[in-house]
């Protein structure tokens, strides 16, 4: 039909792309992100160092890449193990870096992120995009527990 645009499925890095004969770099322009782009993270080791990642927030979880052609995914981080996401003060004034600290409720399974920003308006943006993404992962937890809750009190099964 003339004039019908046909919609543009959205999948994210981890879905399985069999079958597809796409480029990389077409795949990488149908994939939404949040947010993306380079951070430095560290090690998470006690005198640990940063290194250069490329970050992409997809809703409730984070993609840590080697770099932006979104080939070696390095880990994928669920927001919903993390309560917070602030600023992490330091002495050195350049130094633009934030923290994820982890849930209680995770207990040594999981550790909190250090990253580190270019710039004082990059980090603060990057803490406001994580907060919303933790947000997002506790009210999606919410919303299952609370359709279970209906299902039980109706009667009514999935």
């Amino acid at each position: 039909v003339e004039g019908h645009v046909k919609p543009i499925c959205r999948f994210p890095p981890s879905f399985p792309k069999q079958g597809v004969k796409e480029e990389p770099a077409k795949l990488k322009e149908v994939t939404s992100a949040a947010k993306a782009g380079w951070l430095k993270k560290s090690s998470g080791k006690f005198l640990s160092s940063y290194k250069d990642r490329y970050i992409q927030l997809e809703r409730t979880v984070i993609a840590v890449y080697e770099n932006e052609e979104l080939t070696t995914c390095l880990e994928k981080l669920d927001l919903g193990n993390y309560d917070i996401c602030h600023e992490l003060k330091s002495p050195f004034k350049k130094k633009h870096r934030l923290v994820l600290i982890r849930s209680p409720k995770c207990g040594n399974k999981v550790q909190d992120v250090k990253l580190q920003a270019q710039t004082p308006e990059e980090k603060e943006a990057w803490i406001k995009a994580l907060s919303e993404g933790i947000n997002k992962a506790k009210n999606t937890i919410f919303d299952e527990v609370l359709v279970e809750i209906m299902f039980l009190y109706t009667g009514l099964s999935c």
